[in-house]
């Protein structure tokens, strides 16, 4: 039955192994069917070859107006410039067909007005017999169309194989026809991960060890136990079809059967209401509970993301595989409770949230939707034992898929999904959940943290960093902070986020007793006040092998579970990577820094995160508005928070030892709100080294001022400019003025500190670094030279292409005397430094 052209041309590297085992009868009828389709098609006629993928001018995607089908259509018309996309719509006429399309992608922000001319739309319904086109319109589309999407299905979780094979299964019938007549279109069919019950069981209880290989093909024998047909419909029909589509791949044609994983929301935070995640959250917030083990899942794959896969792979003329498993197998995210992002709601067992949602009858938001509960609940609800690594291959989209595949962490999407429906509140069909930060909630996650990780509560978290959290959770919710209700949940997080990795700090400790006696010798701080170069001189110091510096994606969760830290650290595979992408991702932090501070998780970065971890700092204060807290760190001072930074470093130490056996290097740190507590950070590191660098007032403060209101920005309502200025003025001020009078007091320390003019710093980097290095009595070697030259010249080009912001401190109520007037006893120890005119 097969023609040598057609098997030519639909050859690939990876064959596709045949279904084992029997369908059900319902199943099987209709698959028998389907297949005597296809031999109909090919006894009737012989179809001419198929164009190449490199050729595809027009393209037929059903399912359009659906929530993958609209990203799908924006990415064809983006790929291919000289593309047409044409639409089976369910419309009364064509025109209506095309305001449905238009409408459903304008509200998933993917519409295009230049769309609108590569966009032909035809009224019609894939179950009818040729979409229900007249014969002419069916003729022509069998004539043009290169290739097909082949998307349309009815997404009901919760019906029957009957209800659902009209459209699902048999619906493919006609789009094999098209496929197969005049010449051979491209069939893109997408199907489900769904058709493997241990996907859909999240691979728990019994299926924890299962695993989905390349081209694998479900055991029917286990869909059978678990996936009832007047259930769970779903997955069966889409089952029938993708084999209806296999069964005319060993026919010669060219085909891709795409299964996707969940999806109920893009990378943007655009989100379908409907799912039962949407419907757990609003039936909480009716209820006022949550089922026990609820987490935000990891394996929550976006739709636009999918549909980049779908497309890139679609046109890529040498892609070898048929069969595409397209979910992310690697989340960057344990299972996350939803208390972690402030959705303060009790847990209850399944049952009692269960009874508590059936009293509100058919209002309940989960009235239609008992039954898919009830089958999943044991798998789908178990909090922390969610799995991180899905045993799913992934060979055949890297292989295949010419773009870099780009999966948004579930912290990420979270916040932007967060974002998307809190800012078109009224349009949102479900109760919007009100988050809050309480302070009990997240106690509570602390004393889970410390039990999963076998440590002592009272021991991880001593009174003074309870003290901390308690002033600062009453300072996120006093009126002052400001804080936008879309961004609570991510407030929460961070907290939940600092408690999380003491406690598995205090585990690793527990375990590796040797890192309590890691040395931290003769540290080197740089602690120049902020916009005085002290990102660029750290960063460049960095460049020689003698320092060890701490990267940025280092920070975000100091401990490896596995503790294998020889193999992976510094290395692409650190599994720390991919989550500070999903951290520096979902806090937007390259976007806000954008032209004021590059942000790269494989550069040096300020000890921020480690001084966090204390719940005692200063840095808290930066980014909010703390009043409150502040008096209190006036009043107590933050010593605490340098003895946890020195615990935290001996952690990374022995880290870096365990990568580098037989040597140690010396540390590297940047912080300007270090200069708020030298003699803490002293008592800490008795042995520290200081460089201090120094810009004029008047300079600085402006370009602070800047940094200040854009990040705040993303966190809390913005304050009069003038105030902002005011606050900041007095706050840079009271740090430069505490420096000074410390290093006054201390005469006996200076040998240990060395100062950097900034415009020296901008003039010469290197002859400042030659002087740094003479000062402290370090050997400059030639090949550190030459690789903070390389550095030096690559940022310079970095620099040509970025647009850098602007700044005056007139923007913020500041004048060049009022700057002055606070910082006269700082310019005045300047210039007893350099000279009155060293410094600018």
């Amino acid at each position: 039955m097969t023609d040598p052209a057609m098997a030519t041309a639909s050859a690939t590297a990876h064959p596709v192994p045949p279904l084992a085992g029997t369908l059900p009868p319902d199943c099987q009828r209709d698959l028998t069917t389907l297949r005597r389709s296809v031999r109909a098609a090919l006894t009737d006629a012989t179809p001419a070859p198929a164009v190449s993928p490199a050729d595809f001018r027009n393209v037929l995607v059903t399912g359009a107006t659906g929530f993958v089908g609209r990203f799908l259509v924006r990415d064809l018309l983006a790929h291919e410039s000289e593309l047409t996309v044409h639409c089976v719509v369910r419309a009364e006429s064509a025109e209506r067909g095309f305001e449905r399309l238009r409408a459903n992608m304008e509200h998933a922000e993917t519409w295009d007005d230049a769309f609108t001319s590569r966009i032909q739309v035809y009224a019609g319904d894939v179950s009818q017999s040729r979409f229900g086109l007249s014969h002419a319109d069916f003729d022509r589309l069998c004539r043009e169309i290169d290739a097909v999407h082949h998307l349309a299905a009815n997404p009901n979780l919760v019906a029957s194989y009957r209800s659902l094979r009209q459209v699902n299964a048999l619906g493919v019938r006609e789009v094999l026809r098209l496929c197969l007549s005049v010449r051979l279109k491209h069939l893109f069919h997408v199907s489900t991960m769904g058709v493997f019950p241990e996907y859909v069981h999240s691979f728990a209880g019994e299926y924890r060890d299962c695993y989905i290989g390349d081209h694998a093909q479900p055991d029917l024998g286990r869909m059978k136990r678990v996936m009832p047909l007047g259930l769970l419909g779903y997955s069966w029909s889409k089952l029938v079809a993708e084999q209806a589509v296999l069964f005319a791949h060993q026919a010669g044609l060219p085909v891709a059967v795409f299964r996707f994983g969940q999806t109920t929301m893009a990378s943007t935070g655009y989100a379908q209401s409907d799912t039962p995640p949407q419907l757990v959250f609003a039936a909480a917030v009716q209820v006022g509970m949550i089922p026990e083990g609820f987490t935000m899942r990891a394996t929550d794959d976006p739709a636009d993301t999918l549909t980049r896969i779908c497309t890139d792979i679609s046109m890529n003329v040498n892609r070898r595989f048929t069969v595409y498993s397209c979910c992310n197998n690697a989340p960057s995210y344990r299972a996350m409770q939803l208390v972690e992002f402030g959705l303060n709601y009790p847990e209850v067992p399944y049952t009692v949230f269960k009874r508590a949602c059936q009293a509100h009858g058919d209002a309940s938001p989960m009235a239609r939707s008992w039954p898919l509960f009830d089958h999943f609940a044991p798998y789908w609800f178990r909090g922390s034992e969610t799995v991180q690594t899905l045993p799913v291959s992934d060979r055949a989209i890297r292989e295949d898929c010419p773009g870099d595949i780009d999966w948004p962490g579930p912290l990420t999407r979270y916040v932007r999904y967060n974002r998307w429906v809190r800012d078109r509140e009224e349009e949102w069909p479900q109760a919007i959940p009100q988050l809050g930060v309480s302070l009990d909630s997240v106690l509570n996650q602390a004393r889970r943290y410390a039990r999963d990780n076998g440590v002592s509560f009272d021991t991880t978290y001593p009174e003074w960093m309870l003290e901390g959290l308690a002033r600062l959770v009453e300072g996120f919710n006093a009126p002052e902070a400001g804080l936008l209700a879309k961004r609570i949940g991510h407030c929460v997080f961070d907290l939940c986020r600092i408690l999380r990795n003491n406690a598995e700090l205090a585990g690793e400790r527990m375990r590796l007793p040797e890192i309590g006696r890691q040395p931290i010798e003769r540290p080197v701080f740089i602690v120049g006040i902020n916009r005085t170069g002290t990102t660029f001189l750290h960063r460049l110091l960095a460049r020689d092998r003698r320092f060890w510096a701490l990267r940025a994606y280092e920070y975000v969760e100091p401990v490896i579970p596995d503790g294998d830290y020889a193999k992976v650290v510094g290395t692409p595979r650190d599994p720390r990577r991919i989550k500070a992408a999903d951290v520096f991702a979902a806090g937007r932090i390259v976007d806000t820094l954008a032209g004021l501070h590059h942000a790269g998780l494989d550069e040096p970065e300020e000890d921020i995160p480690i001084l966090r971890l204390s719940l005692k700092t200063w840095v808290f204060a930066t980014r909010y508005r703390l009043p409150e807290y502040e008096r209190w760190l006036e009043e107590t001072g933050t010593r605490e928070a340098y003895h946890v930074h020195r615990r935290t470093m001996q952690h990374y130490n022995y880290q870096r030892r365990a990568c580098h056996p037989g040597r140690q290097g010396q540390w590297i740190f940047k912080m300007p709100t270090h200069l708020m507590e030298l003699g803490a950070l002293l008592e800490a590191y008795p042995d520290a080294l200081f460089i201090q660098t120094h810009r004029e007032p008047v300079e600085f403060m402006g370009s602070w001022c800047s940094l200040v209101e854009r990040f705040r920005s993303e966190i809390s309502e913005p304050l009069p400019r003038d105030q902002l200025g005011t606050e900041q003025l007095k706050a840079m001020s009271r740090m430069l003025g505490r420096a000074i009078q410390f290093r006054r007091s201390h005469p006996e320390l200076e040998d240990r500190w060395h100062d950097v003019s900034f415009y020296d710093l901008v003039r010469d980097p290197i002859a400042v670094v030659v002087g740094i290095y003479r000062r402290f009595g370090w050997p400059m070697e030639a090949e550190s030279i030459e690789a903070m030259k390389a550095w030096f010249w690559k940022q310079e080009e970095q620099r040509r292409l970025e647009t850098r912001h602007r700044y005056d401190i007139a923007d913020h109520g500041l004048t060049r005397d009022k700057v002055n007037a606070a910082f006269a006893d700082y310019r005045k120890f300047v210039a007893s430094r350099f000279g009155t005119a060293a410094v600018s």
